[in-house]
């Protein structure tokens, strides 16, 4: 009897091996800390009704609102993208997860492409399973949110842009345009990315792909930009936000500084920082966790710098940088949300960090600093993400809305006078309920205030108010609830009919008295 030794394995079966890896890891991680049939909840929830407004032809409108207007604060590509996964599927939550899912699984492994451009096969390899593994990008990775699909359309121009090219710079600028194009209709930030992308055409004289790219965005976004202008004058699009309420367009840049300084680090390792800079924290638990912090941050901002020196990782340290840039300016903060799609970035900025400092202490060659410092990166990322996975995350996410869902139970079932809704979260009412809802003024908005009881008796007058849904706020340092303000002062006006507690605080349900 022969027996045959295998022959170590060709090029293409290792690259086939470590992309079923790393796409292996990137479910496991995202399939676990995901509730498949958790309904849409707050931004996600203004996307779930403006894509069943697109499913039902009813155009791009808040058809959750009474008046039903035009929409122009969120872009319509992952509302668009939601109707279409839902036009094959029937309107379920499980699908609009499980495509969200798909997305950044797909968005892994471009990146992991990305990095095998820039790096040796086991630095990419490590960079992209501490990715796969990321506790905020897999968390978020099935989220009813426009995230995944930015991530994916993201990642996938990037790629477009830096795949080399023998000819046809045309083309690649037509196909590099059109993606970037989805990625602003996506998410506004994705500017930022155009830009980075733009910076390195021109670095590299690739004038006609950069041509055709601009030529094609501007084809994609145009229409949007007119859209918005015409509805500048009713509130609700995004343009003039930078300046709204009196804000100038530099107000607020050193808050905007610390905040992304204290979650910078937090996206790679967990939220610790996020965690110990909680309003009502000891001074001294925060000064610690930012004198840790922001070495770190520095460490991954030098880190982008040093990519900007090599050809091949400019994009790296381009595309955060012009992010930044436009995240200290802008007047949203939203606990790291933002820098979710800059993750690989992240990834590539630690990894030159840490190579700065392991080249001081090291005699060792450029591989394996890099080597050294993406297996560092990858072991920072797995404690957390461990964690998070082994501990019932997905049962207590879906009980701290129990109270909610008990509240919209109650009015689908037993509220039997006719009449909107007035609540915080039109959105879920909205799409749990089948009635129709809108919200009052508060200074939660960039450029808005908090409506006092006379405004908010108004708008009760003006539609028609049946109930009032009021429940306590779910993140430190809120404003306070202006319907919760109403009910107080003028409690003659309304009777409480139900009320329900979850992990957030009580949950009410208010009758309008006429």
């Amino acid at each position: 009897m022969i027996v045959q030794i295998p022959r170590r394995a060709s090029p293409g079966a290792r690259t086939w091996l470590a992309g079923l890896l790393i796409a292996t890891a990137a479910t496991l991680c995202v399939a676990v800390q995901t509730n498949p049939s958790a309904p849409p909840r707050y931004d996600g929830a203004g996307y779930a009704v403006l894509a069943t407004a697109l499913l039902n032809g009813q155009g791009y409108r808040a058809i959750d609102h009474p008046d039903k207007p035009r929409h122009a604060h969120f872009p319509p590509g992952y509302p668009a993208f939601l109707a279409l996964v839902w036009s094959a599927t029937g309107r379920s939550d499980f699908a609009a997860h499980v495509a969200s899912g798909l997305c950044t699984v797909a968005a892994t492994l471009a990146a992991w492409l990305w990095f095998r451009t820039m790096y040796a096969r086991p630095v990419a390899l490590a960079m992209a399973t501490a990715l796969a593994c990321n506790w905020v990008w897999s968390r978020s990775g099935a989220g009813v949110q426009s995230e995944p699909l930015f991530e994916l359309l993201g990642q996938l121009a990037i790629l477009a842009a830096v795949a080399p090219v023998a000819r046809g710079e045309t083309r690649r600028g037509l196909v590099v345009g059109s993606l970037l194009g989805a990625a602003v209709l996506t998410r506004h930030v994705g500017l930022a990315l155009a830009a980075a992308v733009f910076v390195d055409m021109a670095v590299r004289r690739q004038w006609r792909t950069l041509a055709a790219s601009a030529v094609v965005l501007i084809a994609i976004a145009t229409p949007w930009v007119v859209w918005q202008l015409g509805l500048t004058g009713t509130g609700g699009g995004q343009i003039g936000l930078l300046v709204q309420g009196g804000r100038s367009v530099f107000g607020g840049l050193v808050d905007q500084a610390v905040f992304y300084g204290d979650r910078i680090p937090d996206q790679l390792t967990g939220p610790f920082v996020e965690v110990a800079t909680t309003p009502g924290r000891p001074p001294t638990l925060r000064v610690v966790a930012r004198c840790l912090a922001w070495p770190a941050t520095a460490l991954v901002v030098a880190g982008w710098i040093a990519a900007l020196a090599v050809p091949r990782r400019r994009l790296a340290g381009l595309v955060p940088l012009a992010t930044l840039a436009l995240l200290l300016i802008w007047p949203y903060t939203e606990a790291g949300r933002f820098l979710i799609p800059l993750v690989p970035c992240l990834i590539v900025g630690a990894v030159e960090g840490l190579s700065l400092v392991l080249k001081r202490v090291r005699d060792w060659s450029n591989r394996r600093i890099r080597v050294v410092a993406a297996c560092l990166v990858l072991g920072g990322s797995l404690p957390y993400t461990a964690y998070a996975m082994a501990t019932a995350d997905r049962r207590l996410r879906g009980e701290a809305d129990r109270g909610f869902d008990a509240a919209c139970g109650w009015i689908q079932s037993q509220a039997d006078r006719p009449g909107p809704i007035l609540t915080r979260h039109p959105g879920e009412v909205f799409l749990r309920t089948g009635r129709q809802a809108l919200e009052a003024t508060t200074s939660e908005r960039p450029g808005a205030v908090d409506a006092d009881p006379q405004a908010i008796a108004e708008t009760i007058a003006r539609y028609g108010v049946a109930y009032l849904l009021v429940d306590d706020l779910r993140y430190a340092a809120a404003v306070a609830s202006p319907l919760d303000r109403f009910v107080k002062e003028r409690p003659e006006t309304v009777r409480q009919v139900m009320s329900a507690r979850d992990r957030n605080g009580s949950v009410r349900v208010f009758e309008v008295l006429r």
